[in-house]
């Protein structure tokens, strides 16, 4: 007669969905840390897991986890970046006006610089009327 062996079967199976659940979330932690694109399939990929583990209905926290962080992503298809490395508003306000005013020096740079081209091409035409005359 065999042994009875479900309980080793049982308490294996149980060790290898704990061991997915940990790499899983290993994963969402290091996504949520560092930033990246956070997919399904990508997070499944990274973590060794399938698609279906993460689909199961025990795994629920797990997705809802992961469709939290994907849903912090831009909708740009850009990964979003870590919070410790975003810009606050009044960070990207101060930059939006420096910016704004370098382009406004900029522009008054080349409308200076055009009147003086118009300016020079004005006296070499004269110039060269006045040589072009003189040789006639």
């Amino acid at each position: 007669m065999r042994a009875d062996n479900t309980a080793h079967l049982t308490e294996a199976a149980q060790q290898r969905r704990l061991a997915c659940i940990e790499r899983v979330q290993a994963v969402l932690d290091a996504l949520e840390r560092d930033g990246g694109a956070v997919t399904v399939a990508g997070v499944a990929a990274r973590a060794g897991v399938s698609r279906t583990f993460l689909y199961d209905p025990a795994q629920a926290p797990l997705l809802t986890r992961l469709r939290d962080l994907a849903g912090k992503q831009p909708s740009t298809g850009r990964p979003a970046l870590p919070d410790q490395q975003r810009i606050s508003t009044k960070s990207h306000e101060t930059v939006v006006r420096a910016l704004r005013d370098a382009n406004r020096k900029l522009s008054e740079e080349n409308e200076r610089l055009r009147n003086e081209l118009a300016v020079a091409l004005g006296q070499l035409r004269d110039l060269r009327r006045g040589i072009g005359a003189s040789v006639d």
